[in-house]
């Protein structure tokens, strides 16, 4: 089996943006109400993440940016790549599947009830994805999740679905 190389671009932005997040963190932590002293705070954990984060994400970012990052982001951002990018059958098809879920989230749940909305969305996604050889067990086998989803969180976790 083949390898796959990281990219020193990706582990770049990821860890510029883990760096921001892991602040923003530290932030919103140094905001929460302080009863006594600090550490007894419910901001004193988040505060411990958000340092963590940062630190690690800086690191990364160094190591990405050492690695080549830069000259890797400039080689990204090319109208080609994007180009590219966009016209992959992969990328399409992510952006599919992403449509369904939010057909699902914002057109279906809390319209229809939850079991035939998840049962339409799982079956979309099965056909799509050419998940099942025949198209009745694509069905059932929406059905039959969707009724165990609805009842396992009904009377097992006593939580209401959409």
């Amino acid at each position: 089996m083949e390898k796959k190389k990281r990219s020193a671009a990706i582990d770049s932005v990821v860890g510029v943006l883990l760096a921001i997040f892991g602040i923003y963190v530290i932030v919103e932590s140094l905001n929460m109400t302080v009863y006594n002293i600090f550490i007894d705070s419910p901001g004193f954990f988040p505060l411990i993440i958000g340092v963590i984060l940062t630190i690690l994400g800086a690191v990364l970012a160094v190591m990405g940016f050492k690695a080549g990052g830069a000259v890797e982001l400039k080689e990204v951002f090319r109208g080609t790549f994007l180009k590219n990018f966009i016209k992959d059958d992969s990328t399409i098809r992510v952006i599919i599947l992403l449509a369904f879920m939010a057909v699902y989230i914002y057109g279906l749940l809390g319209r229809i009830h939850f079991i035939i909305a998840t049962s339409i969305y799982l079956c979309a996604n099965f056909f799509y994805l050419k998940a099942c050889k025949k198209w009745w067990m694509a069905i059932i086998i929406s059905v039959i999740a969707s009724v165990a989803v609805y009842y396992a969180f009904r009377y097992g976790f006593n939580i209401t679905l959409p």
